[in-house]
């Protein structure tokens, strides 16, 4: 859909362009899913499930799929923490 006139006056192309380029093959996707579902430290999971039961999970899935629970959460929680090949655990 088009912009309206004041959105499009104000719209920078060149900026657009270059801040796309600058974030172009950067993770995003399960990274932001997760955390966006995540966003709060009670009131996350259905009520039915304990607040502490998905890092117990998190972490035994690792000791059986590292690469996976890396792509998930590790990635993202290192980006956060400006750490870098940190685990769960």
């Amino acid at each position: 859909m088009p912009l309206n006139s004041d959105a499009r006056a104000k719209f920078n192309e060149t900026a657009a362009i270059k801040f796309f380029l600058e974030m172009e093959g950067l993770p995003y996707g399960y990274h932001n899913f997760l955390f966006g579902w995540m966003d709060t430290s009670k009131d996350n999971l259905p009520p039915l499930l304990p607040p502490n039961l998905l890092p117990i999970v998190l972490s035994l899935y690792e000791d059986l799929d590292p690469a996976s629970i890396d792509i998930l959460f590790g990635q993202a929680l290192n980006k956060r923490l400006g750490t870098k090949g940190l685990n769960l655990k």
